[in-house]
């Protein structure tokens, strides 16, 4: 139907121009973020997204994947049986597939594999850094990969700001600004948030990005690890 309106030069519902809709919905004019001119002044500055006022500008970016993991259910698939997913209970929590203290833990993990051999395992660590003076916003990156439960992160201390949910920048269509603050957040599989923590008043200090699920602060049997990482503000 559009496509038989612009070959007519009419303008499709909901359109601007008679080519292309305003939003993906065609719901009508959704005006468009006015010009941030901090942009053009400083081009170095960073932005989450597209956002027209500077609202999501940054200085650091961590990626940050919520995950768990079942040992049992991948020894089963090792063993080349069939996996019963409905048995599925992860008994290690982690981030960027590390537990806490490995979290913070600076060089490469390596393990031992059957052979006996060690090898380099998970090289990412999630520590999180930000300089107050030069650089006191960080954007974190949070995506849930698990498959089984919600995980919910969470601060104390440390200002968070909601930005965007699952890749969408936090506006209505009329481009009011939805960003919210809170203190946690809460993810399902295949979920994803993008936060800000602002230090710009924090005091310098170490600070905790950590589950609040209780039972997911352990490594299965070790009751001290899981979902957890620091924040280390200078």
């Amino acid at each position: 139907m559009l496509t038989a309106l612009i070959k007519q030069n009419k303008k499709a519902p909901g359109a601007t121009d008679g080519m292309r809709c305003s939003d993906i919905l065609c719901t009508g004019q959704t005006p468009v973020p006015l010009v941030d001119a901090n942009r053009a002044a400083n081009p170095a500055v960073k932005y989450a997204y597209n956002d027209g006022d500077g609202s999501t500008a940054y200085d650091v970016e961590y990626p940050i994947q919520m995950m768990g993991f079942d040992p049992q259910f991948h020894f089963v698939g090792m063993t080349f049986n069939p996996e019963a997913f409905v048995d599925m209970k992860d008994k290690y929590f982690l981030l960027n597939g590390r537990g806490y203290p490995d979290t913070v833990t600076q060089q490469t993990i390596s393990t031992p594999a059957s052979d006996g051999v060690y090898r380099p395992s998970q090289p990412l660590n999630t520590v999180i850094r930000i300089n107050r003076t030069t650089g006191p916003r960080a954007l974190l990156r949070i995506s849930d990969l698990n498959v089984t439960e919600f995980h919910t992160l969470a601060t104390i201390g440390i200002p968070m700001t909601v930005i965007a949910v699952n890749a969408r920048l936090l506006r209505d269509e009329s481009g009011n600004n939805l960003y919210y603050n809170t203190n946690s957040i809460t993810l399902g599989g295949g979920e994803s948030a993008d936060v800000i923590l602002d230090a710009s008043n924090v005091p310098a200090g170490t600070y905790f990005l950590y589950t609040t699920n209780l039972d997911h602060l352990s490594n299965d049997a070790e009751n001290f690890g899981g979902m957890m990482t620091e924040i280390l503000v200078q």
